[in-house]
């Protein structure tokens, strides 16, 4: 009779965890459905906030972590004056705790790249010191996976925005945005909830390209 009731408790465990796997996956796909609806930088807001619910509830789940740092950090580049810095400081300690919890992660490692080019748009003055490290961990993310489009995209960008004289510009930059073309146009996102983003961040940027030729 224990050894039914022990078997019985570890059942129901079992089911427990599988049910708030569920529960929180389906709750952020959800929340990732409404942000691909829109560009209103409150609604990005209150998704970001959302899933930072989410992540404080399953603190060990990268993904949730991710996703709340990816939310804030993409929506700085929508904010209105004044309110990307605070965007980018409430982004850091999802973006740390993703790439803590997955060290040799692309997608993490892309994601602090991301944010660190958030952090230089917010104030162009730290592009001197925070750009060779989105460079770096752009690199890394590479390494990581050479398939990851995102990544080649971070490259492209901080390339880009690197004035000449420092090693970077348009001519630096343009076969890394086409590098990225091509794994984009390769990339299949394995599930649903697999970070797919970055494509129409892309396309701005190399219709960019090409309106300066």
């Amino acid at each position: 009779m224990r050894a039914f009731i022990t078997l019985l408790l570890v059942l129901l465990a079992t089911i427990s965890v599988a049910l708030g796997q569920t529960d929180w996956k389906q709750s952020l796909r959800e929340e990732l459905a409404q942000l691909d609806k829109t560009t209103d930088f409150s609604a990005w807001q209150q998704g970001a906030e959302k899933i930072g619910k989410l992540a404080a509830a399953n603190p060990q789940e990268w993904l949730l972590q991710y996703y709340t740092g990816w939310a804030y950090t993409q929506s700085s580049f929508k904010a209105p004056k004044g309110e990307a810095e605070p965007t980018t400081e409430k982004a850091e300690p999802y973006v740390k705790k993703a790439l803590e919890l997955q060290p040799d992660n692309t997608e993490t490692l892309t994601l602090m790249a991301y944010w660190l080019s958030a952090r230089i748009n917010a104030n162009n003055t730290r592009g001197i010191s925070l750009g060779p490290d989105s460079r770096s961990y752009s690199d890394k993310a590479i390494a990581a996976d050479s398939a990851n489009p995102r990544a080649y995209l971070m490259k492209a960008l901080v390339i880009y925005h690197t004035p000449a004289l420092f090693g970077g510009g348009k001519k630096k930059a343009a076969p890394i945005v086409e590098e990225a073309g091509q794994r984009f146009a390769e990339f299949k996102p394995k599930n649903e909830l697999d970070p797919h983003w970055g494509n129409e961040i892309f396309r701005e940027l190399e219709k960019e390209l090409e309106e300066r030729n």
